[in-house]
């Protein structure tokens, strides 16, 4: 890695125990400067990262852009969540289209497909409590559901071992969110969400280094 990458790994981790921080105790308006900076700060690192395909590079700044969207519309007064949901899907999306023509099939990607597939287990319980949102969510979330398991199973698959575990942090950071939202509260609660979160974008983010 080159320095100015190394730098911007290092603003982002200072921005990133701060949010926790917030998160921890409390103070929203610290949280708000302090998590669309990390994403700002992963925006820089992407565009830092020594690679010689520009396109991969672009596909993977439009997702950390569009989740930088989905963190700002879920942290305003007047949130709607399915915009902030629209906003995560369409990262996932772009990371599936940046991660895919790198994907094999091996030991890990069966690993990420078990994994996905036994959390599917908890989604009858939790979709009894999104049916009560309305139309939207009920087609949204399953929706979702079925990007962010394409996100892991192809962030596997790229056999960048960073980056795979990336996807999972994701996954699972998405699914607590899910949790808390919809079925109650689950252990770590949001420090635990922004936590893997902000560890699943870097480690999606560094696949550009492999």
């Amino acid at each position: 890695m080159n320095t100015a990458t190394v730098v911007l790994l290092l603003v982002a981790a200072v921005a990133m125990s701060i949010d926790w921080w917030s998160v921890a105790t409390d103070r929203l308006g610290v949280e708000f400067l302090a998590k669309p900076a990390v994403i700002i700060a992963l925006i820089g690192v992407a565009l830092a990262i020594d690679t010689a395909d520009n396109v991969e590079r672009g596909v993977i700044i439009a997702a950390l852009g569009a989740s930088l969207v989905g963190d700002v519309v879920l942290m305003t007064p007047d949130a709607r969540f399915e915009a902030g949901l629209g906003a995560f899907l369409l990262a996932h999306v772009l990371y599936v289209v940046a991660f895919a023509p790198s994907l094999e099939v091996g030991p890990a990607v069966a690993a990420a497909t078990l994994v996905v597939g036994l959390s599917l287990g908890v989604v009858p319980q939790m979709m009894e409590r999104v049916r009560a949102g309305g139309r939207l969510l009920s087609f949204a979330v399953p929706v979702y559901i079925v990007a962010i398991g394409a996100t892991a199973v192809t962030a596997a698959g790229t056999g960048v071992i960073v980056t795979g575990l990336g996807g999972a942090a994701f996954f699972f950071s998405d699914a607590l969110l899910g949790w808390n939202r919809f079925v109650g509260p689950a252990p770590g609660g949001r420090v635990l969400v922004h936590v893997t979160y902000h560890l699943g974008q870097v480690g999606l983010v560094l696949w550009l280094a492999a």
